[in-house]
């Protein structure tokens, strides 16, 4: 400890009988959530010895300073300023976190309207060892509550629900190792959000290492390779795999034929040699990781630098013996190892003065369980819903329901294909016109329905808007 003089040892001193009532600091300070229990300290009554009253005047400065740094950190009003977002002006505060394996998320500001929402929240590394960069994402880990329907039995329908998500992200401070982050989060329209807004990841990715390299293996003087006989629940998925899968009867015997350039031990070439006259290459990693290499595609090139595509590519599973797993008896839990086989058909002569390329990602991260769930004030009131019955190049826009975030639309089409998503889509208010950016959504082939969303850049004033026009035709807005 720094020497004190006398009178800095005796304000010392002083200050280190103080008990500082936390409850008098601003709710800046960032609380945290643990296992979703938000508990409160009772507040302690201290009674003031007469020794402590010079002291007084200090400790309010002390706990002035406390409240200072606690705004520092960076709340709801700071991050508005700082970043002067673009839905700004229709979140409001939540400032509630969470922490596991020593990164805190928190919800700094959100809104939402039935299925929509806009989340402002930030990650920051706080065990001092700076794992987050600009590549950190949430990818599957990310997580949001929505509320099944209940089809008037009393209790809620198993159903099917999902959403989708637009991330940008507005910041990355370096010197406290933060990343500030806007979400606009779209549900299904028959499952909203969750009220309290309840949202969250159980992995973070911290960074990803890409590679596009040749592999190291010499394509010339491929003998006949060592296969396995399979049929066809052996072969579970693939890209571009024929519809007929009677003529698949082999694959190659899994293995540990080469390693790749990447280094990691969790992906390498399983096996490689001519089956049948083409070119077959399989590469083998280790299943059921959350991170660490995805997937490798592979292609050719040719000495006048064309590049060759597989003919298609074949998923196989195997057991921890690498026994190739049949779907019809096994299920994805049984898999320890997952082969992608790529199938190359090509002059096996002309092999020799061709390259195997390869193109990976490696990822790193943590899982843990990060949640957080913030009670907002109820937006019905600036949402707008309506129907129609405007018949729009062969679609019909049934169901529209408008908010400051913007337009979601329910409909049917004619035809094989619907091609609602593909078109320009505007909002007409009283100070002109607002074009819409489209979102996603779904589509039920066989009752030929759409469920689709579009958002705006900026918030709409819902009571503005006179009408929606698609492909130009113009659709007033009802019940105004």
């Amino acid at each position: 400890m720094s020497a004190f003089d006398k009178n800095e040892k005796t304000i010392h001193d002083a200050l280190s009988q103080i008990t500082v009532d936390a409850s008098q600091i601003k709710s800046k300070v960032q609380s945290r959530l643990h296992e979703e229990t938000f508990c409160g300290a009772d507040p302690r009554r201290v009674r003031w010895a007469n020794s402590m009253v010079a002291v007084i005047a200090l400790s309010a400065m002390l706990v002035v300073t406390a409240a200072a740094a606690a705004a520092a950190l960076g709340g709801f009003d700071w991050f508005i300023q700082k970043f002067n977002p673009s839905f700004s002006e229709v979140v409001e505060p939540v400032e509630i976190s969470s922490e596991d394996q020593g990164i805190r998320m928190e919800v700094i500001g959100a809104q939402k309207y039935g299925n929509k929402a806009v989340v402002y929240l930030s990650l920051q590394d706080i065990s001092g060892q700076n794992r987050l960069t600009e590549q950190t994402d949430f990818r599957d880990g990310f997580r949001v509550a929505m509320d099944p329907p209940d089809r008037g039995t009393g209790q809620a329908d198993e159903v099917t629900a999902s959403f989708s998500w637009k991330q940008n992200l507005l910041f990355f401070d370096e010197e406290t190792n933060t990343l500030y982050y806007e979400f606009n989060i779209t549900a299904d329209v028959d499952s909203p959000l969750s009220d309290p807004l309840e949202l969250g990841t159980s992995r973070i990715y911290f960074s990803k290492r890409e590679y596009e390299e040749p592999v190291s293996v010499s394509l010339g003087g491929l003998d006949g390779a060592q296969v396995t006989p399979i049929v066809k629940n052996q072969i579970w998925g693939g890209r571009d795999v024929p519809d007929d899968l009677s003529g698949i009867t082999a694959a190659l015997t899994p293995g540990h034929y080469a390693a790749l350039a990447h280094g990691e031990d969790d992906q390498w070439i399983s096996n490689i040699g001519i089956v049948d006259g083409k070119l077959h290459v399989q590469i083998g990693k280790i299943f059921g990781k959350e991170f660490g290499n995805i997937d490798a595609t592979l292609v050719l090139r040719t000495p006048d630098g064309q590049f060759i595509t597989p003919d298609y590519e074949l998923t196989l599973f195997g057991d921890e013996d690498r026994r190739l797993l049949d779907s019809g008896t096994a299920s994805y839990s049984e898999a320890a190892y997952k082969y992608n086989e790529a199938i190359f058909s090509i002059n096996t002569d002309e092999l020799d003065d061709c390259t195997l390329y390869y193109n990976s990602a490696v990822y790193s991260g943590v899982e843990g369980r990060w949640k957080v769930a913030a009670n907002l004030s109820d937006t019905s009131r600036q949402t707008r819903m309506w129907t129609n019955d405007v018949l729009v190049e062969g679609h019909l826009f049934e169901y529209l329901t408008l908010s400051p975030l913007g337009l979601e639309i329910r409909g049917s089409y004619e035809g094989e294909e619907c091609l609602a998503s593909e078109m320009t889509l505007e909002i007409e208010t009283m100070d002109g016109i607002i074009p819409l950016e489209g979102g996603g959504g779904s589509l039920n082939y066989q009752e030929q329905t759409f469920n689709l969303h579009w958002d705006t850049e900026s918030p709409v004033d819902v009571t503005t808007v006179t009408a929606v026009m698609i492909n130009g035709t113009r659709i007033p807005v009802k019940g105004r």
